[in-house]
């Protein structure tokens, strides 16, 4: 068996081991797109997450001075609140 016989042999013999491999590109690449997709879907999500978390941040804030001047006028007026229109502690 000379070399032109070998190789026409060994590459017959590796024709599904190609084919087998040229489908998993295939697949791989499908996949591989899908991740992109989902991965700006994910980032998208991680931005809007963060703007919740700085307008709650904000909210509290305000609320937490918006408390203070009303104790202090409550406190004036000699008005003691009922438990259900404090703020609760939030950590």
């Amino acid at each position: 068996m000379n070399q032109d016989e070998f190789k026409k042999l060994l590459n017959e013999a590796l024709e599904p081991v190609k084919q087998k491999l040229d489908n998993h590109d295939e697949r791989f690449d499908s996949l591989s797109e899908k991740l992109d997709n989902h991965g700006a879907a994910l980032v998208n999500i991680e931005s809007k997450l963060n703007a919740y978390g700085d307008m709650y941040k904000i909210n509290n804030g305000n609320a937490k001075k918006l408390e203070k001047r009303i104790e202090t006028l409550e406190e004036n007026a000699g008005i003691i609140p009922p438990p259900e229109f404090t703020l609760a502690e939030v950590q």
